[in-house]
């Protein structure tokens, strides 16, 4: 038995989606594999990349790759050579910290006293801000019936409102 247009349209769309997402993530598998295959990630790469993670212990306030002491350069050598040995970078990360000690690290580990530190700020503003607007909608609220008592006051409405009154009774 034939089945009707709307079934075979939506049964068609399941099948395309799935052939689409089967192919997508054949596609995804192969391109993830393809670092692994080639022999690993790039030294160079990797080199670069922890240079500009890492606080300089010889020039304080400026990351390893832009320290212009002899020292940052032996220590950024020392690095490339670790790497291109295939040491991996979170070892070399994990021995600079043991040498050098957390704060060599540009971006550190989230610890409660930074997030309580970068919270408060941020908690604040936002209470700031939610009073501000409570306040700003309370003035607004109040102009309002301000005005509006305003417009009652005057003689033309008091009159017209009489003469209404009157004429119900």
């Amino acid at each position: 038995m034939p089945r009707p247009e709307g079934i075979a349209a939506s049964y068609t769309d399941r099948v395309t989606r799935f052939c689409a997402f089967a192919a997508s993530l054949a596609i995804a598998m192969s391109l993830g594999a393809a670092p692994a295959v080639a022999g690993g990630s790039d030294p160079k790469a990797d080199a670069a990349r922890i240079f500009h993670e890492v606080m300089s212990p010889f020039c304080p306030g400026l990351t390893l790759a832009d320290c212009p002491s002899q020292q940052a350069f032996a220590l950024r050598d020392e690095i490339s050579v670790r790497l291109a040995w295939g040491v991996s970078p979170g070892t070399v990360r994990a021995e600079l910290v043991q040498r050098y000690g957390v704060a060599i690290l540009a971006d550190p580990t989230p610890t409660p006293i930074g997030a309580v530190l970068w919270g408060t700020p941020i908690a604040l503003a936002l209470l700031a801000a939610i009073g501000l607007a409570f306040f700003v909608r309370r003035s607004v609220g109040r102009a309002q019936i301000d005005r509006d008592c305003k417009r009652v006051d005057s003689p033309g409405l008091v009159r017209l409102l009489d003469d209404l009154l009157h004429a119900l009774d």
